[in-house]
């Protein structure tokens, strides 16, 4: 954070705070995990963190062959960001590329490695000082397991002056969706709209 040293309480997705001065963020981060399925071929995987671009996990039987399973993988993910905020507008961006190679399965597989990769971007705009925001934002993934993408208009607001209570109206536009989301609003391979409505705290 080369400019000012901070880039908003918990480094927030927007810029609640107006900044007088450009705030700058930049990350770069590499992350390596073994993985493992964590249950027996023929019952249903305990990890289901890891999917496929066609939101297949990867160690679903057939994922990658018919009646073969994935028991073991390495996981590597490369990623870098940049973001900036001013006078209410924020907009980051973030790159990734992720490959998945050392498998281990009970069959032949047609590949080594698979490799993706994929960004997303995102601006906002405090067009009321700390009630309303506007925001967009994209993201895609590409892959030899398909090319999911999304775009995101939205709106929130804050009705008591507080960045840790807000009112969120968003509309989606999903192709393909390569992960179900914890909140519900996305669902594995789902395409089209989705409109959501919701009233977030933070303590």
């Amino acid at each position: 954070m080369p400019t000012t040293g901070e880039f908003g309480p918990r480094g927030a997705f927007n810029d609640y705070e107006d900044h007088e001065r450009v705030a700058t963020r930049f990350n770069l981060a590499y992350t390596f995990s073994p993985e493992e399925r964590q249950s027996d071929v023929g019952t249903p995987a305990s990890n289901t963190t890891l999917r496929l671009a066609d939101s297949l996990n990867v160690f679903d039987t057939g994922a990658f062959a018919n009646g073969v399973t994935v028991q073991k993988l390495h996981y590597h993910l490369l990623s870098g960001a940049a973001g900036m905020k001013y006078r209410g507008f924020w907009l980051q961006g973030e790159g990734y590329a992720r490959k998945l190679d050392h498998f281990v399965a009970n069959g032949l597989l047609p590949v080594g490695a698979v490799r993706d990769y994929g960004f997303y971007a995102q601006l906002s705009h405090m067009v009321v000082r700390d009630r309303i925001e506007l925001y967009g934002g994209t993201s895609y993934v590409f892959s030899n397991y398909g090319h999911p993408k999304e775009f995101i208009v939205g709106a929130n607001y804050y009705p008591w002056h507080t960045r840790n209570l807000r009112l969120n109206l968003h509309l989606i536009n999903v192709d393909h969706s390569p992960v179900s989301s914890t909140f519900g609003f996305y669902t594995g391979k789902i395409t089209g709209q989705v409109l959501a409505i919701g009233f977030t705290t933070m303590y």
